[in-house]
């Protein structure tokens, strides 16, 4: 049964999200006591900032290699096209992450004022560019765990990146407070890399007998630079909407509220992104290269329906909790300064399954090479979010920004599935239909009660003790088997 080892790999997977999910914690609320509000929102522009230009500039190279290097080893494993493969892809990216960190620190007034607001950031911005062609190759060192399976060596790679940033970040942020934040944020960036460079040396190429003088030595394969170029051309334009989008939202929310409103917003994205970061991309190490490998429809609606489900029924709780712990927990990990968080945090974690189920068929597209429509969609709900935050920040203010969180997942997820029931014939299981049936109601109920403290952390003990009921006979035999050994 899928799902079964879709769960065994999450657990090894989601082990260092929880410990990172903990650290997290304890990070934003060191950075809330002795940065405050605008301390948070200037290293959470600085360090998205990074990330979404890095995403630009990588676009879907990385699932490229992920996709070729997988339909390879679900075959037979040949080093000889796997050394093609990565030599070409690196052919590609070293240019794109000179060009980029070139362009970016010719521009660095303009995107200083446009990201900030101000160019007395632009030192941050500076400091912080500085890391963005070290991120672009740790992300490509990752994607070799991807493309071949190796889930121990990616959670313990997690374990060593969580453990070290947090020893660098403590005495930093508290001796050298804003500035120490930035550098700590820039550093982040070098230990990651180092770190996943190690475990794809070590667990990656020496298993597989892969040596960079073999990559030297391999002969350009136009057939694969074809297929990643297909990959970036798509990757480029889809990328570079989803990052102005990105960037050009949160603009808006600094030009017309102001960097501390961001800052007040930010533990909710944080939060929520802890909530689902341990899960997401535990499952979709997994899930990339699993659908590469798909047979034909049928296997892929399987394998979908089976990691909706696992999702469902993990992330379910937390949201549930985070809505009615609320009041509690953002003063306890933040400060008294961000309460105004906890109006729109019910309506952002009601719409946290939503954005999960969306990205979930997301993931479908690259794998079966419908790289086109995936460009079409994604400018067309770009443009959708862009405008809808353009609308309304300035009439209902932080309420505008929690519709892109919100409005914009919900028309999403419904374009997706109409498209996936015409294309592959996509079909949720009665079995799923239950279970997402009951999370709409979990949260129908939550946003009902929201104002009534005492009331929902009663009611949401009794929404989560359900849950037991909806699981099957196989996995209720797998859970008890996975407690009696322990």
């Amino acid at each position: 049964m899928e799902i079964k080892t879709l769960a065994k790999n999450t657990m090894i997977l989601a082990s260092p999200k929880v410990l990172n999910f903990a650290v997290g914690l304890l990070r934003t609320k060191f950075i809330a006591i002795f940065l405050g509000v605008t301390g948070l929102g200037v290293i959470d522009q600085l360090t998205n900032t990074v990330k979404q230009i890095k995403r630009l500039s990588l676009s879907f190279l990385p699932d490229g290699m992920v996709k070729l290097i997988a339909e390879e080893n679900a075959n037979e494993l040949n080093l000889g096209k796997i050394a093609k493969i990565i030599k070409t892809y690196f052919l590609m990216v070293i240019p794109l992450a000179v060009f980029m960190t070139a362009l970016g620190y010719i521009f660095a007034d303009e995107i200083t004022i446009f990201v900030f607001g101000d160019l007395q950031f632009k030192l941050y911005f500076l400091i912080g560019f500085t890391a963005l062609p070290i991120t672009i190759f740790s992300t490509s060192f990752r994607a070799f765990l991807k493309a071949f399976k190796e889930i121990k060596s990616f959670a313990i790679a997690e374990f060593y990146i969580i453990i070290i940033n947090l020893i660098l970040f403590i005495p930093l942020v508290y001796f050298y407070k804003i500035i120490g934040g930035v550098i700590y944020a820039t550093l982040s960036f070098f230990v990651t890399f180092s770190v996943i460079f190690f475990v794809v040396r070590k667990n990656v190429f020496k298993k597989y007998g892969i040596t960079f003088a073999s990559i030297r030595q391999a002969v350009f394969e136009k057939k694969y630079f074809k297929e990643l170029s297909a990959f970036i051309s798509v990757g480029i334009i889809a990328g570079s909407f989803r990052v102005f989008e990105n960037i050009a939202v949160r603009s808006i929310v600094v030009n017309d509220l102001g960097l501390d409103q961001l800052g007040v917003y930010n533990p909710i994205t944080k939060w929520g992104n802890l909530f689902i970061g341990f899960i997401l991309p535990s499952i979709f190490t997994y899930l990339y290269p699993r659908l590469s490998e798909a047979k034909d429809n049928a296997d892929i609606n399987n394998v979908v329906n089976d990691v909706i489900r696992l999702i469902t029924f993990v992330i379910l709780p937390f949201i549930i909790i985070g809505i009615s712990t609320r009041q509690f927990i953002i003063p306890l990990f933040y400060s008294k300064d961000f309460l105004d968080a906890t109006i729109y945090l019910p309506f952002h974690f009601s719409a946290l399954l939503i954005v999960v189920w969306s990205t979930i068929f997301e993931q479908i597209f690259a794998p079966t090479g419908r790289l086109r429509i995936f460009l079409f969609f994604t400018i067309v709900l770009s443009t959708f979010s862009l405008l809808l935050v353009y609308y309304l920040v300035p009439i209902v203010g932080l309420y505008g920004y929690l519709a892109r969180f919100t409005i914009v997942p919900f028309i999403t997820v419904i374009v997706y599935s109409v498209f996936w029931r015409k294309s592959i014939k996509f079909k949720l299981k009665k079995e799923n239909i239950k279970v997402i049936m009951y999370s709409v109601f979990c949260c129908i109920i939550l946003l009902s009660l929201k104002d009534f403290n005492v009331y929902i952390q009663l009611l949401s003990i009794l929404l989560i003790f359900p849950m037991i009921f909806l699981l099957n006979k196989q996995e209720k035999k797998f859970i008890l088997k996975k407690i009696r050994r322990k």
